[in-house]
């Protein structure tokens, strides 16, 4: 089973009692970390993700103290040493949402779909990608719809933008990369958002909504 929760972050909905009444549960390095960031809304964010990840690592019966275990790959890839759980954290203007699971590997990306000008991507695509964009109905859409996609297969694969877009082709929700296989599964959250979760091991997907858990405190 893979699970997807997600929460709303709407930054002026988060008062200041709720954002210090997080931030002792993050390790001394997090902290620091959102303690950096120069704009409100992107601490909140950032908060927000590993308030949610904390949530559901709780769940599923971690220690108080488990984000403090957390680890970080080369790529830097976040991993809990000698457990079999993985997961990934997205967020996007407003929304924060996590994919986790106890088998194989999962990816996920969120976007909100401000306008673009697809063709500013193209480099990015392959052909049979980009001809698929340029010919359909809604371009816009069509767009998001695969860089959500390979964006999430990167973050699943652990290497991110160190391996180029335009080198892997997304054909009917499926990829090969670095000779694995790659299925993806549109998560609905929001309209005016995509988003997609990348799995090596297909399996069932559960879906919950966190929002009032994280930030209704009482």
């Amino acid at each position: 089973m893979t699970s997807v929760f997600y929460a709303r972050c709407l930054f002026p909905t988060i008062s200041e009692d709720i954002f210090f009444y997080w931030l002792p549960y993050l390790s001394e390095a997090m902290q620091i970390q959102i303690k950096n960031y120069r704009k409100k809304e992107d601490a909140c964010l950032s908060l927000a993700g590993k308030v949610l990840l904390y949530k559901v690592l709780r769940k599923r019966g971690m220690s108080e103290s488990i984000l403090s275990q957390i680890r970080y790959t080369d790529f830097r890839r976040p991993f809990i040493p000698d457990s079999d759980i993985d997961f990934n954290i997205a967020h996007s203007e407003g929304f924060v949402v996590i994919a986790y699971t106890q088998s194989g590997r999962v990816g996920i990306d969120l976007e909100r779909m401000i306008a673009v000008r697809p063709e500013d991507f193209k480099s990015q695509m392959s052909v049979i990608e980009w001809q698929e964009i340029e010919n359909a109905e809604d371009p816009q859409t069509a767009f998001y719809t695969y860089w959500t996609q390979k964006e999430a297969v990167l973050k699943a694969n652990g290497k991110g933008m160190y391996i180029p877009l335009q080198s892997f082709q997304i054909q009917s929700g499926r990829t090969y990369l670095e000779g694995e296989e790659w299925s993806l599964q549109e998560i609905q959250i929001a309209d005016g958002y995509k988003c997609y979760l990348a799995m090596n091991q297909e399996q069932p997907i559960e879906i919950y909504d966190l929002t009032r858990e994280i930030w209704n405190i009482d």
